[in-house]
């Protein structure tokens, strides 16, 4: 008996010095948990703050689709003759409005390439132009007899969460219902619906 009690004496002293680490490992665990929790949200934050900033600086781009991709032209002056087309404004002007102009990836190896010029990009200093530019070259005979087509600019995030919930509102447009898309979720009735 006097073994088997001093045997029951040992383990719990092993137990008790287990206890203790035990109980500052839990802590430890905890403390890190809401410090993960923290960070987070920080991330969060932090994303969606990105995200938006990368909408606002979109706002002031256009992409025209369309335009022949060649080496020995003046890309910026090509724009600038189309948009004296589409708004009545003096070249220079448009030449004072349209900060930057550029196209969009590297060049394709044309071997490889399905022969499809590259998109090119307009940024504008003035919206207000941009707006009458965005509206009117939907409608300008310049744009369909030189097969041109004006787009908006937007995200990957925006392009993906746009190809899962145009389906949704053109459910919603069939049944009567006010829908459109706007910065990556759909309005529906002026009801926010998000691609999850």
């Amino acid at each position: 008996m006097d073994n088997q009690t001093e045997l029951l004496k040992s383990i719990e002293k092993r137990i008790e010095t287990n206890t203790s680490p035990t109980e500052v490992n839990k802590k430890a665990i905890l403390d890190l948990q809401s410090t993960v929790d923290l960070l987070k949200n920080e991330n969060a934050a932090i994303n969606g703050s990105c995200e938006n900033h990368l909408r606002y600086k979109r706002r002031w781009i256009l992409r025209v689709i369309g335009l022949p991709d060649k080496d020995d032209v003046n890309i910026r002056e090509s724009i600038i003759g189309i948009l004296t087309w589409i708004i009545p404004m003096s070249v220079d002007h448009l030449r004072v409005t349209v900060d930057t102009v550029h196209r969009l990836r590297r060049k394709a190896n044309p071997a490889t390439s399905n022969n499809q010029p590259r998109a090119v990009m307009i940024q504008y200093d003035m919206p207000t132009v941009l707006d009458e530019v965005w509206k009117k070259s939907k409608d300008v005979k310049v744009c369909k007899d030189l097969h041109k087509c004006f787009k908006e600019d937007f995200s990957k995030e925006d392009r993906l969460a746009q190809a899962k919930l145009w389906p949704l509102v053109q459910e919603a447009r069939s049944r009567g219902r006010r829908a459109y898309l706007k910065e990556g979720q759909a309005l529906i009735d002026n009801q926010r619906v998000d691609p999850e």
